[in-house]
């Protein structure tokens, strides 16, 4: 299937304050007042909407990309789902709830899973700029159900790597997740080792490269970092590995890039 990749047009209504820089030059969001944070992820649910979206996967970029190892750049990835969302004063409104699988602020070798909301989604990232697939309808009304039942508790490893191996299930992180969620949704399964089975003859995961020092060492040095559920590299399900995997068996309808600044929508 020929790829996809938009740049998506956000128009929030307001004007978007100038970005606070780093000490490296680099745009930050570190004091980017909450009106803007709220007024971006309102855009993002603008954009779904626009496409009809009851469900999509949303990725954003908590790290500083220049810090992330080659061709990765967005560091969570969740699903957002369309509907009834009760507000803080009681009353219930259309919109987006997000879920997530997060890892543990107190144990960062375990995770949970939480559904919030798109503000919380973007309350504390590097950038605000978020990478969106809208999976096809069929696969939409899947995960709804998936997602609705409780499977999708059951698919959750609280065993946390930030570079889980999608292929071995000893470790699971965000994007490991929502693959699983994905299998299962896709083949109406909740048989984790179906699920498995089904990821190694039709999944490709990304390559990382780690250089073998820090990839000896980085489980002292960082929580969460474990590699021995690999092998000779080490492979992770990625926002665009997964982009990937549904273009190729035509099961998205489009792979969205959301700005910060509006712009014309380019298609490639």
């Amino acid at each position: 299937m020929r790829r996809l990749l938009f740049t998506a047009a956000i128009l929030i209504g307001m004007a978007a304050p100038a970005l606070a820089q780093s000490t490296s030059g680099a745009a930050t969001v570190a004091n980017r007042e909450p009106a803007a944070i709220a007024g971006f992820a309102k855009g993002v649910e603008q954009v779904l909407a626009a496409h009809g979206a009851r469900v999509a996967i949303v990725a954003r970029i908590g790290r500083d990309p220049k810090e992330m190892p080659e061709g990765l750049s967005y560091t969570h990835v969740g699903f957002w789902v369309y509907s009834q969302v009760q507000t803080s004063d009681g009353r219930t409104q259309p919109g987006y709830a997000a879920f997530n699988l997060y890892q543990n602020d107190a144990d960062g070798n375990r995770s949970y899973l939480k559904q919030d909301f798109p503000f919380d989604f973007f309350s504390d990232v590097y950038q605000l700029r978020a990478g969106v697939i809208i999976p096809s309808p069929e696969l939409q009304a899947r995960l709804l159900q998936t997602i609705d039942s409780p499977v999708y508790a059951r698919l959750h490893n609280p065993a946390y790597s930030i570079v889980a191996n999608p292929f071995d299930g000893r470790y699971q992180n965000c994007t490991d997740f929502v693959l699983d969620v994905l299998t299962a949704a896709l083949y109406r399964t909740s048989d984790k080792a179906v699920i498995k089975a089904d990821e190694r003859a039709y999944f490709t995961p990304q390559v990382v490269k780690v250089d073998g020092f820090r990839r000896l060492l980085a489980g002292i040095f960082v929580a969460g970092m474990h590699s021995d559920d690999h092998d000779s590299e080490i492979r992770t399900a990625t926002f665009q590995s997964i982009a990937e995997f549904l273009q190729r068996y035509n099961l998205a309808e489009a792979v969205l890039e959301v700005p910060e600044t509006s712009g014309s929508t380019v298609s490639h």
